[in-house]
């Protein structure tokens, strides 16, 4: 989400106002990365990923906030500034071209995507709310509004097993256009809540939220969502089953910068948490790696990179950002990956 100089090879030429909103000012400490160490099978930590990184679709896909992947096409689904929802056929190969087509168009900003349990898309739009996408393309609304008070800044979502949908909205004052100022009123104006399709009815979860974002039901067990509070710095876990039913607790508090977004990765296991640099004592940004229980194992960073989110895909490492016109990505087999010593804020913990 903030401005990166490299991080975009034509990051040069956009001057757009939705970029400009995403600037935010953060005092982070700046700790010393743990190269190399493999913490889980086959990842290990580094904080040079922009010199090994291609970018595929470049000057197609511009803003792109999250991502969500067909196995069964190879297609690569994002949301992007001007409303569309584009396709992105996913090719490992550096000599072809990366096709990109235009899908559905929501009328709004698409943010957040989730898949639904019939193939269908979900998707968070910062203005229209919780929309469904079948799979011929159809729009539906399915939320808006909650305890009446309309969404103003729905951000991500997440189906469950059953069905649900956990989704946030970051502010239900402020409008995307107007995010700045929903980072600096010290006022929480965000909520975390669901929907269920089945009885159509939406509740609110947790509310007094401080910028809520990325959300993720656990895997496997499926028994909580961890849901991010991007100026809190931190991810809380919401039981939804068992006897903890509607009980919260920390997931990962004190993170050294802002958190966008949270993915499951089943190669790990583990979750990717991407973090959003601050543009004051450290320009590091990137993703974090966390094992189920929240203990952080191993990240990917640079200097100006910056994720609003990122997960694995096979031998892929995929990236995106609101500010970026293309998808970061690169292979995290590599054995050539540079591994130097860096002042990175995303380590604030050692892997163990």
């Amino acid at each position: 989400m903030r401005a990166t100089g490299r991080g975009d090879p034509n990051f040069s030429q956009r001057r757009r106002k939705e970029g400009k909103t995403y600037v935010f000012i953060l005092m982070s400490r700046v700790v010393t990365c743990n190269h190399g160490r493999s913490c889980v099978t086959g990842l290990t930590s580094n904080c040079h990923i922009l010199r090994i990184a291609e970018y595929l679709a470049s000057g197609r896909v511009n803003g792109p906030k999250d991502f969500v992947y067909d196995n069964n096409t190879g297609i690569l689904y994002t949301g992007v500034e001007d409303g569309w929802i584009k396709k992105v056929y996913v090719n490992t190969s550096k000599n072809s071209k990366t096709r990109v087509e235009n899908w559905v168009n929501t009328g709004g900003r698409p943010l957040g995507l989730a898949r639904g349990l019939n193939n269908e898309l979900i998707v968070a739009d910062a203005y229209k709310g919780l929309l469904n996408v079948s799979r011929d393309g159809t729009i539906r609304l399915l939320t808006n509004t909650a305890n009446g008070l309309k969404f103003n800044l729905t951000n991500s979502a997440e189906v469950a097993s059953n069905g649900v949908i956990y989704f946030t909205d970051s502010s239900y004052k402020y409008s995307l256009q107007d995010v700045e100022l929903a980072v600096l009123d010290p006022r929480p104006y965000g909520r975390f809540m669901s929907y269920d399709p089945r009885t159509r009815k939406t509740k609110v979860l947790r509310s007094d939220l401080y910028v809520p974002g990325g959300v993720v039901v656990s895997q496997p067990d499926q028994n909580s969502v961890i849901f991010c509070e991007y100026i809190a710095l931190k991810c809380t876990r919401y039981y939804t089953r068992t006897a903890n039913r509607g009980r919260t607790e920390i997931f990962i508090d004190n993170l050294p910068t802002y958190p966008s977004d949270i993915k499951y990765d089943r190669q790990g296991p583990n979750y990717w948490i991407s973090l959003v640099p601050s543009n004051m004592t450290s320009y590091y940004g990137g993703a974090l790696a966390t094992t189920l229980d929240g203990k952080p194992i191993a990240q990917y960073s640079d200097f100006n990179a910056t994720c609003s989110s990122a997960t694995r895909l096979g031998d892929y490492f995929y990236c995106v950002s609101t500010i970026f016109t293309s998808i970061l990505t690169f292979n995290w087999r590599n054995q050539n990956l540079p591994s130097r010593t860096c002042n990175s804020p995303i380590c604030s913990r050692k892997c163990n």
